[in-house]
């Protein structure tokens, strides 16, 4: 497994883990905080996971999919996202997961389309 791919691992189990530290320590050492994971970007990840300061250290780590994660929040009712991410001035966009991924994103996934 590449280094690349392994730090995009941990970074996603950090997600998921609500553990914003480590995504900043992760990041810090070179994790790709515009992955995509499972079909979402893990940003999506963590705006599924509902903790803000996971989405503000990959947001301030130039995630590239904050307009789909504002798309996200808005399409899926997960209000507590909606008004930080409007407040960095950000216009959403529908995010269409692949076929196959289903319309959460989950932290493991048995195949990859």
């Amino acid at each position: 497994m590449t280094t690349e791919r392994k730090l995009a691992k941990e970074l996603l189990s950090a997600v998921w883990n609500e553990d914003a530290k480590r995504v900043e320590e992760l990041i810090r050492f070179g994790a790709d905080p515009s992955w995509i994971f499972n079909g979402y970007p893990i940003l999506v990840h963590a705006v599924f996971t509902r903790n803000l300061d996971v989405v503000n250290t990959l947001i301030d780590a130039g995630a590239c999919q904050v307009d789909e994660a504002l798309g996200f929040a808005l399409d899926r009712g997960i209000g507590e996202m909606v008004a930080p991410l409007a407040y960095r001035g950000v216009v959403p966009v529908l995010h269409d997961p692949k076929p196959g991924y289903g319309l959460y994103p989950s932290r493991f996934i048995a195949y990859h389309a």
